[in-house]
């Protein structure tokens, strides 16, 4: 049953992001879905506080470790704003990353007042889609907003509440 309702889980994330399943017979398709891709552009911008943004290799350590679905749910805590209250949820969200890789490749970084907004593309099998990334500071650390976490989850059925 929880395997279905992951299979459901991730067809349901995948029609969120505007996806839409194709075929290929390049065999680099499923290397790439299986691996979190390089960082392939960084934007430096300051903030009005004169802080530069964080390196888009940052942000893209971060989200590789958000979405290996081989990463404990305490490592994908760390990562994320509300870690400790989203571990149920992060424990959901591997089990439909096992069936369904994703990769995420942090294509932009801009600063938002004290956040940092990475535009990042949310890949699968079938193909992906732009996304908009939060980060906030906590700890000194740059984080995947609970906004923004809480959206990803959403996108398969997967709730914050």
């Amino acid at each position: 049953m929880f395997i279905r309702k992951s299979l459901v889980a991730a067809g349901v994330l995948v029609a969120a992001l505007g996806m839409t399943a194709c075929s290929s017979d390049d065999s680099s398709d499923t290397a790439a879905s299986s691996t979190t891709s390089a960082v392939s552009a960084t934007t430096s911008a300051a903030s009005e506080t004169g802080a530069a943004a964080p390196e888009a290799a940052v942000l893209q350590g971060q989200l590789a470790i958000f979405f290996d679905p081989a990463t404990t749910t305490e490592q994908k805590a760390a990562v994320i704003e509300n870690g400790t209250a989203r571990t149920a949820t992060l424990e959901q969200f591997n089990g439909v990353l096992a069936g369904y890789p994703l990769t995420a490749t942090v294509d932009e970084v801009a600063v938002e007042g004290d956040n940092v907004v990475a535009t990042t593309q949310i890949a699968g099998p079938h193909g992906g889609a732009p996304v908009p990334v939060t980060f906030v500071q906590k700890d000194g650390e740059w984080v995947v907003s609970d906004a923004s976490t809480c959206e990803i989850f959403g996108m398969g059925r997967l709730s914050c509440s």
